[in-house]
């Protein structure tokens, strides 16, 4: 019967099992062993998981070596980027389909911007940013690049990422909020007994010093401690300079307030890329912010800010 089988198959023009398995092992370099004494559904079924891997490998290769579309993928394969944490999103971020499959376009350089009209469908369009008129439209301008749309869009996206870890810092400290995250709008200054947090607040100190105003200030007399948060949403390019940036940004005042109000400062940067892309050593910065704060919440809210970004900017 297997004989009969076989004989049909090799007979047949179009889907032939027989030979697209033929055509699939060239294709996939299959190293085909056969073994009499091994039962042949067990070669049958190695041979077939061995192909899956193989096809998958082959995809994702082709994949990664597209100029345009594979610039995320190739870019969160670098050795500074934690490329668990920044796919974690499609696993367990409770995000909608939809919303899923526009990030991943947005990722795959796909969305019909201006750019992307004139370069790759060469449709004729002009390929300037439909706001600024300065530079290209692609994603990566419009989720981080644009001057006309970083006082509200970008800000909003910065201020959303803000309100939640402020939320969480005020639990942790037993200081009353709203039970919705989106009713939360932190004051300038919030104190609770030996704690002031404060909230895009300057401080003055004895030196004159230019970036005296990080995002979130946590003055802690209790312990000792005071932490300088400023927080960044940059193009996923852009991560790793934006965390030095930071770092060396507030060390002047990191060093000022250490002396001015005699406790220990430590500045603490939470980067993460417009599109996802997280930095390795970004999760022990923000396991030192009280309150213990979600990574992959911080990451979430990032994305769906971005989507609402780039739906206003290409529907206008």
């Amino acid at each position: 019967m297997l004989k009969l089988v076989n004989s049909h198959e090799q007979n047949k023009n179009l889907h032939s099992v027989t030979k697209e398995f033929d055509k699939f092992s060239r294709e996939l370099e299959l190293d085909l062993q056969n073994d009499e004494e091994v039962i042949p559904t067990v070669i049958a079924k190695k041979t077939k998981q061995k192909a899956k891997e193989l096809g998958l490998k082959q995809i994702a290769t082709r994949w990664e070596e597209k100029p345009l579309h594979g610039k995320f993928v190739t870019r969160s394969k670098n050795a500074d980027v934690d490329e668990l944490a920044t796919h974690q999103w499609l696993r367990s971020s409770g995000l909608k389909g939809e919303t899923e499959g526009f990030i991943l376009a947005a990722q795959d350089q796909s969305l019909f911007t201006r750019n992307y009209q004139a370069n790759v469908i060469h449709n004729g369009a002009d390929p300037k940013c439909r706001f600024c008129d300065e530079k290209l439209e692609t994603i990566d301008h419009l989720v981080s690049g644009c001057s006309i749309l970083t006082p509200n869009e970008y800000k909003n996206r910065h201020d959303r990422v803000g309100q939640y870890l402020h939320r969480k810092i005020c639990r942790h400290y037993s200081i009353s909020t709203p039970s919705n995250l989106y009713e939360h709008h932190p004051n300038p200054v919030t104190e609770e007994k030996d704690v002031s947090i404060l909230w895009d607040f300057p401080i003055h100190t004895d030196r004159t010093i230019q970036a005296n105003r990080p995002d979130i200030v946590i003055k802690d007399k209790r312990n000792n401690t005071c932490l300088l948060i400023d927080m960044s949403v940059p193009s996923d390019n852009n991560v790793a300079a934006k965390v030095f940036e930071k770092l060396s940004k507030y060390k002047d005042l990191e060093i000022e307030v250490g002396k001015m109000w005699h406790l220990k400062t430590t500045t603490i940067p939470v980067v993460v890329g417009a599109l996802g892309l997280i930095k390795k050593g970004t999760n022990a910065f923000i396991e030192k912010i009280p309150g213990s704060p979600s990574l992959q919440e911080v990451q979430k809210i990032v994305l769906n800010s971005t989507a609402h970004v780039l739906r206003r900017a290409l529907s206008l």
